[in-house]
């Protein structure tokens, strides 16, 4: 059955999200889709060329109206990462007054940090009388505690009520992780509308390579954000220690830490084995996986992590590539599973290096098992064809109950 679904999204193209994929994925599949988002400006907190509040930055992409609100940039620091968030907020209400006589079936919210977002589709969810399927990548107040440090218990209260009251209003609450469905469902009565739906690869295998790895290298990979939680200052910190053993490290990727790490790598003298690619559009990622010999998987130990499958797992996955794991929780047992790779015992340096030796140590056979294990376990259980009709069903379900 076609559907006439609103997606509000903070975030959406040209910001590198997988939201992306998803609508373009419902559209072929004959819905009619509507997307409301912000201004670009993630990760690096600047509007992206072209965009700008001075102007009307409304759109066609692909065939999909996309509506955009005037949101203050994230730039750095955490008042303006609030400023931010509250932004869109007030903005997207704004926004939906230009929508109020377009007709929908449903909401589709999706949720990256943060929760807020949810707020403007519930109160046009009670103009419209339509249900929301909010899909939850982040838990709240979870996530802000453990990125943003913040422990003052009256915000914290403050934030539990705002959580609480979404959830309350939103008919479907899809999770990233397996570990989120019993948190949310602590706060819902019906237990029912959480479910497990996790993210899928937009990416596929490819023949295409880059011309970066010197073959008498043993060449680890990162691809994704280059945060504070990926932890890729232990990586570096063990490319010092291995600066004898013939690794070359690879990161294909920007963020709010990629700076200071460069500025890193050079008072170490690892300019030769520790290299940085810049953003890459997530289409382009799997040449260069293709030839690499493993992929880092590494985040920094917090609760909250530790509940998270990163999404940048499911990519290494679909396109059979060896991982190497420094991550604990999801991530960890998903590698274990899978037997796609080493995963360290711990998130450190030492371990980290450990699992570099180890790796050292394996002949191609094992690395090309490595390969057959993680294409076959992602294929198995982060098919996107099955999740996206999992998905649709999903959709005829809260729409007949509304009837």
């Amino acid at each position: 059955m076609t559907k006439r679904i609103l997606v509000i999204t903070q975030y959406f193209y040209p910001e590198n999200f997988r939201i992306n994929d998803l609508v373009l994925e419902l559209k072929n599949r004959g819905h009619e889709i509507t997307v409301l988002t912000g201004l670009p400006n993630y990760p690096k907190g600047e509007y992206f060329e072209g965009y700008s509040v001075e102007k009307n930055c409304d759109e066609i992409w692909n065939d999909i109206h996309v509506y955009r609100c005037k949101l203050r940039p994230r730039k750095t620091g955490s008042l303006n990462l609030v400023r931010n968030y509250f932004s869109f907020v007030k903005a997207a209400n704004k926004k939906l007054k230009e929508l109020e006589d377009k007709k929908f079936d449903l909401i589709y919210v999706f949720e990256v940090s943060p929760i807020t977002v949810a707020l403007p589709a519930i109160k046009f969810k009670k103009k419209k009388h339509i249900p929301i399927i909010i899909n939850i990548q982040d838990l709240w107040p979870e996530n802000i505690i453990a990125v943003a440090g913040i422990t003052n218990s009256i915000i914290i209260g403050l934030i539990n009520i705002m959580v609480n009251y979404i959830y309350k209003h939103c008919d479907i609450i899809l999770t990233a992780s397996p570990s989120f469905v019993s948190k949310i469902q602590e706060r819902v009565e019906d237990k029912d509308k959480v479910r497990y739906w996790p993210q899928y690869s937009t990416v596929e295998k490819t023949n295409e390579e880059v011309d970066i790895y010197d073959k008498d290298y043993f060449n680890i990979v990162f691809t994704g954000n280059i945060g504070e939680a990926q932890g890729i200052d232990l990586a570096i910190e063990a490319a010092r220690e291995l600066k004898e053993e013939k690794i070359c490290w690879h990161f294909v990727g920007d963020g709010r830490n990629r700076a200071k790490l460069e500025n890193l790598v050079r008072e170490y003298g690892l300019e030769n084995t520790v290299k940085f690619y810049g953003f890459h559009p997530e289409n382009e990622i799997p040449k260069y996986l293709k030839d690499a010999d493993a992929a880092l998987l590494i985040l920094k130990p917090n609760p909250v992590f530790e509940m998270t499958i990163p999404a940048k797992l499911q990519t290494y996955l679909a396109c059979g590539v060896p991982i190497l794991g420094c991550v604990s929780g999801e991530g960890k047992r998903i590698i274990e599973e899978s037997g796609a790779g080493i995963v360290s015992d711990s998130v450190s340096v030492s371990d980290l290096i450990k699992v570099c030796r180890e790796f050292l140590d394996l002949k191609q056979s094992d690395l090309d098992k490595y390969k057959d294990m993680a294409f076959c376990y992602g294929k198995d259980k982060f098919n996107k064809n099955t999740l996206i009709i999992f998905l649709e069903k999903l959709m005829d379900k809260v729409l007949c109950e509304g009837d």
